[in-house]
């Protein structure tokens, strides 16, 4: 949560600067009532995630008020660097050209997949170890059930989806506001990003108790083995992924527009 802070303050600081107010808010919109729609419809039907409540408070409905702004934060994190691996694929929406229609779909898929990674690594520490939510029917990842990532991968690019519509029909129609940044500007939110592999090698050096968690359907789980399934998941899915990024920032890529 801290890091998705960090991504909160990034959003607010370099999307303003990118996006401008309108659009950043619009952003902020889409992602945080988006989400919660979702996230409160599967509460009450299991669909798209599957069947869980949640402990923590306050909530809007079913959901904690934080979780529409974690979406927010981590979500503009992974959508830029999503947008530095497309090589600034906002630039180009124009839906007049054939870059710009597969550049509308290729940079909200590949956010969402971006987003869902930093999921896959710590859904079952959130849910199994530290009961911030809890699965009602268990799961073969650690008591998360594989529909949870799914769901994970179909929310967060249905509101990339809608903001990438905007930003292209703004551009379709002439009215291009999208500012360029410096290189740096595209570096710290990949960093930030980063930062959420990085953070679970430190947990699983940290963690030291031999202990099991039982989910509620009675399942067993080692509480070592979680930790140390989510730091080789993220070594070898958000740090790779980062590292592509960055070699893209570095060689320049992205200033050849």
């Amino acid at each position: 949560m801290l890091i998705a802070l960090v991504g909160v303050v990034l959003a607010f600081s370099q999307g303003t600067r990118r996006y401008g107010w309108g659009r950043l808010f619009a952003f902020f919109v889409i992602s945080y009532v988006v989400s919660s729609i979702w996230e409160n419809l599967s509460v009450m039907t299991g669909f798209p995630f599957g069947n869980y409540y949640y402990t923590i408070m306050p909530q809007l409905f079913y959901v904690p008020v934080v979780i529409g702004v974690a979406y927010f934060g981590i979500g503009f994190v992974s959508w830029m660097t999503a947008n530095a691996i497309l090589d600034r694929a906002d630039e180009r929406l124009n839906l007049r050209t054939r870059a710009g229609r597969v550049n509308v779909v290729a940079l909200p898929v590949l956010a969402g997949a971006v987003m869902t990674m930093f999921d896959v690594g710590i859904d079952s520490i959130s849910s199994t170890v530290r009961h911030s939510w809890v699965w009602e029917d268990g799961g073969g990842v650690f008591g998360v059930p594989f529909t949870n990532y799914l769901g994970w991968w179909f929310v967060t690019w249905t509101f990339f989806q809608i903001f990438a519509l905007i930003l292209a029909r703004r551009q379709t129609s002439g009215t291009e506001e999208t500012t360029d940044l410096p290189q740096i500007s595209h570096l710290q939110p990949v960093l930030v990003y980063m930062m959420f592999g990085i953070t679970s090698v430190s947990a699983f050096l940290g963690f030291t108790e031999g202990e099991t968690v039982v989910d509620l359907t009675g399942m067993a789980w080692s509480t070592p083995a979680i930790f140390e399934t989510l730091m080789i998941f993220n070594i070898f899915s958000i740090i790779p992924v980062s590292l592509f990024a960055i070699a893209k920032i570095a060689r320049g890529d992205l200033s050849r527009i």
